[in-house]
């Protein structure tokens, strides 16, 4: 069948890269996407892999992109395609989880989101903005799907290093919104399942914070409850992720800027938006999607200006579609309210580890190096952790700020009030 086939290997320089997992991309996975995609009258004539992100922008898996030359009714076109690929990594913890992920992901994407998108259909609604997936590998430890590439249709990804402002915020919110509310139209159960329960690297990152707020007076109550909670920053977050009726959804569960695409109009003014990396989604509350959001991809100004709006227009979405599919609304905006005060503990936890763990790195010796993870590497990877923090923190920039801004709003919520 591929006798006439060929491929080659190339990164942006026009080198090849020697990246182990390039090998988990089959002429079957190549063929499977294009047929799925153009149908079965599409030939391929050749294909290539070229690199498609950038350092820092995933650690969990490798993502790249499949360029394919093809035939259809006497013409010969090209297409182009993102895969996600298990990143074959040494033996360890992680090694199971990353290949789990990548194929639970591949799931949520057929199944799970195509079914949420159905019963959105019926209601005369579009579907959830995500990738449409193409083809996919379940094999053990050759894990790997391929989607659409959204770059082709004017999607990119915001800077992760500045805030969202409102126009971002609310397009997230209100999708967020839809993709909630779609998941209680389903019948089936979604597996609440996540990722291991392991959390020594939280404890090192909350000590950074501490020696970090520890300078500046203002903040001496977040280094008093940071301190009298330190060994329940775990809990606080498998808490984070744990659904209790009535909040009790599929929630997107990674939900910050770098897992997401936008589109804009002629004046620069966001006007779509679709959700990426889906790896994490699980049931939760809802609010922990949005905490986690605007932690995690707002600033200060914009969380503390503006939240009572953004929060009303996730609401509005999300009530629209139950109210269309003639279901009941489980909660109402005051309980909602309360909910997410509730867990403003979980999305400080995800703020720290994101804003220090991805938003400020700027050379690969600033990323966590998970190539070479093992076990028995813990205490190195926690050395490695508080070198990170302590250069992100000396550096000039709006990395302060930002940081800062996180604990602004333990200083004025009873739920950081030290028992």
């Amino acid at each position: 069948m591929f006798k006439y086939i060929f491929h080659v290997i190339v990164s942006e320089d026009g080198s090849v890269p020697k990246i182990k997992s390039y090998e988990l991309v089959t002429e079957e996975l190549v063929l499977q996407a294009l047929w799925n995609d153009k149908g079965q009258n599409a030939k391929v004539l050749s294909w290539e892999i070229k690199e498609f992100t950038s350092k820092g922008d995933g650690y969990m898996s490798v993502v790249a992109s499949i360029v394919i030359k093809y035939k259809e009714n006497g013409k010969e076109l090209d297409e182009s395609y993102v895969v996600k690929l298990n990143p074959l990594r040494p033996a360890s913890s992680m090694t199971d989880l990353a290949g789990y992920m990548i194929a639970r992901e591949s799931v949520i994407f057929s199944s799970v989101i195509g079914n949420m998108s159905k019963h959105l259909r019926k209601l005369g609604l579009p579907p959830i903005k995500t990738p449409k997936i193409y083809a996919r590998s379940l094999s053990k430890e050759r894990e790997a799907f391929v989607t659409e590439n959204l770059r082709k249709q004017g999607f990119v990804m915001h800077d992760r290093k500045k805030g969202q402002d409102l126009n971002h915020a609310i397009l997230v919110l209100e999708e967020l919104g839809r993709f909630h509310a779609s998941s209680l139209l389903l019948e089936d159960t979604i597996a609440p399942k996540t990722f291991v329960e392991t959390f020594d690297h939280f404890q090192t990152q909350v000590e950074c914070t501490i020696k970090y707020l520890s300078e500046i007076p203002k903040y001496k109550k977040c280094v008093q409850w940071l301190k009298a909670n330190i060994d329940s920053v775990g809990h606080y977050y498998l808490d984070g992720n744990t659904p209790k009726e009535p909040f009790d959804v599929l929630v997107h569960g990674d939900c910050w800027t770098n897992n997401m695409l936008f589109k804009y109009n002629s004046k620069n003014k966001p006007e779509d938006v679709r959700f990426v990396d889906l790896q994490c989604s699980r049931k939760a509350s809802p609010a922990s999607d949005i905490a986690y959001f605007i932690f995690t991809s707002l600033n200060g100004e914009i969380r503390s200006s503006y939240m009572k709006e953004l929060l009303l227009s996730y609401y509005q979405s999300f009530t629209r579609i139950l109210i269309l599919a003639r279901k009941k609304i489980p909660f109402k905006f005051k309980e909602l309210e309360g909910e997410l005060e509730k867990k403003k503990i979980y999305g400080l936890i995800c703020g720290i580890m994101i804003v220090v763990g991805a938003l400020f790195v700027e050379g690969e010796d600033e990323m966590y190096n998970l190539e070479g993870f093992s076990d028995d590497k813990l205490d190195e990877f926690a050395d490695e952790q508080v070198k990170h923090f302590q250069k992100i923190a000396e550096r000039e920039g709006s990395f302060k700020d930002r940081f800062l801004s996180l604990f602004d709003d333990m200083l004025t919520s009873p739920v950081f009030e030290i028992q």
